[in-house]
This record gives structure tokens, C-alpha cells and sequence, in this order.
């Protein structure tokens, strides 16, 4: 039985990206064991996935604080979670982290075969690699051209992304709780993301005046309008409610990824900023209207749900992010301020959602 170890330590959307390298080890070989790597923002995510037998948690800002505050707490720390991989006798390990330091500990540990990404030459302690520079198309089919190195051909699989039933009777209760008793004209709107680009986030993210009035437009036509994001976009998400008209308890921020993956799964429709929610809404099936940016929606767009839609404006100086850089931008977010409400609204309509 083979027994593979995934590492991705990024977002919400990038595990959401390597999960059809992991459907098809699981397809490959059924009674092969998956562990998978992630950070403790995306663990609740990666234990949703039916392919996958168990989540090792490596939070690299928890690590760097026990480094600062104790080194002996640190290694304390570090040894007990290579100690907790070796017990299950990895063979294989599928590298997605663009670093160096998994490898390593994977080498040390005794995980002989080792495949993964080498970006800039950090694929020092890989055995086979595939050489990047960056995310050119659909990162998805980057990463399964990773199987052919263990001796794998990558085919189509479904999603085995699941929401438990207790998620799915939460998601009752909370709409309940919002007042909405029908689920035929729900839109879940997601306007934060970009979490990741730190102080530059903001270019990731339409204007939130915007979204406030698309969500009223949506709620004047008789749709039930829900808004979700993680606990720092409170503000934000209540910000926009206001905006709209709407009551702040159709604002859901810092709830568990399950719970946020239930409400999805009953929405006609998601919209939302490029980030990692668009891309759960995307792999549970649900149609997705994508704003972006900066960034490629080619590479990074949703894809995996028939009429998921990225709305883009037609400026020459996008996508300006490259090889994971992100330019100073001297056109005053020019590519997503030329997104009109009207054309977003456009977009919606024509998916012909309930």
C-alpha cells in the first residue's frame, strides 16, 4: 500500500487548488493512506476531504514565535510533529510548497521519494522535481504534472469535498436565525479576500461601496442576501450590510469553514472578490461570479463548476502579478475600479440563477 504526505501550506484557495492531485492518488490506488500538511487556518478545510486520512498542522507563525520566545520549546514542538509523521510511514512525498525546508525534514525522517514544485532552485532535497518560475495557467494541472513522477497519469476526478450533516443542520439553524425560511434565492456574497497580500490586500478587492449595491439591487429583487468572510472582516462585511439596508445578523464572520461550506451549498449563486472562499463555493459545486484584479484568473480563476464566471475589466496593464509579485501599482486600482456594478449585476443574471 502506498502512503503519500502532501504538503501545502498556504490558503484556503491554494489547498483548494491541489485537491485534484489528491483525488487521483486516492483514484490511482484506493487503499493507499494520504497525509496532508497544512497550515492551522486551512486544517478544518483539508479534514472535509473524504481522500484524505489525516491533517499534521505546521503553522509557520506559530513556529517562528516559539523560536523568538524559546528555542527548547521550538525543537520540543518541531520534534513531536516529525515524530507524529514517521509514525505513519510515509513513502512518498508530494512537495507543493515552493520551499525547501519540508524536503529536508522529509529526508531526515526517511521519506525517500520526494517530488515536488522547484521554484528558484530551492528543490535542493528533491529527488524529482518539476522546475517553475511561476503560475503561467491553471495551477491545478501545474501540480498533476507532478504525478508522472511517481508514476501516476492524472485523469479526471470528481470532488470528494463532503459537508457533514451537523454542518448542514447548523446552516439551517443560522439562516433561521437571519430570518430567511426560503433557500431557493440565497446569494452568499464573500467581498474580503486577499488575506495574504498583507497591506496590498486591498487590491484584490472591489469597492466595498459596490458590493453594497449589488446587494441591495439583489435583495430588491427578491433574493436572500448573505454575507460571509473570516473574523477580521467583520467590519467590512458590516460595512457593506449597512450599505444595503440589510440587518447585521446576515453577516457571517469567523465561523467554521463547514459551516460556511454548508451555507454554499444551498446558494443559487456566490459572489465575490478572488480569494479563497470563491474557490470553496467552486469546489462545492456551486456557481461562482469571480471579481478580479490583479492577479490571472486563467491561473488562479475558479473552473471546476460549469458557468463559475471570473468578471474582469479589459485594461492593458492586467494581470500585473507575476511570478508571486506584486507590482506598485501606479493606475489607482484602475483594473477593478472599471468593474461597474451594472456589469458585475450583468454577470449574475445571465448564469440564470433561481
Amino acid at each position: 500500500m502506498s502512503r503519500y504526505l502532501v504538503v501545502n501550506p498556504f490558503g484556503i484557495g491554494d489547498v483548494l487548488f491541489s485537491m485534484p492531485l489528491v483525488e487521483n492518488l486516492r483514484a490511482s490506488d484506493p487503499a493507499c493512506r494520504i497525509g496532508f500538511v497544512a497550515n492551522e487556518r486551512t486544517a478544518g478545510l483539508v479534514r472535509l476531504h473524504r481522500s484524505i486520512d489525516r491533517t499534521f498542522i505546521f503553522d509557520r507563525d506559530r513556529f517562528r514565535g516559539l523560536w523568538k520566545t524559546g528555542k527548547r520549546l521550538f525543537y520540543l514542538e518541531l520534534k513531536g510533529l516529525l515524530a507524529a509523521v514517521k509514525e505513519d510511514g510515509y513513502d512518498t512525498l508530494i512537495d507543493l510548497s515552493l520551499g525547501r525546508q519540508y524536503a529536508f525534514f522529509a529526508m531526515m525522517i526517511g521519506i525517500s521519494r520526494r517530488a515536488g514544485l522547484d521554484y528558484k532552485y530551492r528543490g535542493l532535497f528533491l529527488t524529482r522535481r518539476k522546475k517553475i518560475t511561476g503560475y503561467s495557467k491553471r495551477i491545478a494541472d501545474i501540480q498533476l504534472e507532478l504525478l508522472p513522477l511517481v508514476g501516476i497519469e492524472p485523469r479526471p476526478v470528481g470532488s470528494s469535498l463532503r459537508v457533514p450533516e451537523e454542518a448542514a443542520a447548523g446552516a439551517v439553524r443560522a439562516l433561521t436565525r437571519m430570518g430567511i425560511r426560503s433557500e431557493t434565492a440565497l446569494a452568499v456574497l464573500t467581498p474580503g479576500g486577499g488575506a495574504s497580500w498583507g497591506k496590498d490586500a486591498r487590491y484584490k478587492q472591489w469597492d466595498p461601496a459596490r458590493f453594497a449595491q449589488v446587494a441591495r439591487k439583489l435583495a430588491a429583487e427578491g433574493r436572500e442576501v448573505v454575507f460571509a468572510g473570516d473574523a477580521s472582516e467583520r467590519p467590512l462585511l458590516d460595512q457593506i450590510a449597512r450599505g444595503a439596508g440589510l440587518e447585521a445578523r446576515r453577516v457571517l464572520a469567523g465561523e467554521p469553514i463547514e459551516l460556511v461550506a454548508a451555507l454554499m451549498r444551498k446558494a443559487g449563486f456566490v459572489l465575490g472578490n478572488d480569494g479563497g472562499l470563491i474557490h470553496l463555493a467552486d469546489a462545492l459545486g456551486v456557481r461562482t461570479v469571480a471579481i478580479f484584479g490583479p492577479v490571472d484568473e486563467h491561473a488562479y480563476g475558479p473552473w471546476r463548476t460549469p458557468g463559475a464566471i471570473a468578471v474582469t475589466a479589459q485594461v492593458p496593464c492586467r494581470p500585473c502579478y507575476h511570478r508571486f509579485h506584486f507590482p506598485p501599482c501606479p493606475h489607482h486600482r484602475r483594473c477593478l475600479e472599471e468593474i461597474s456594478v451594472e456589469k458585475v449585476l450583468e454577470v449574475i443574471h445571465s448564469i440564470s440563477v433561481p
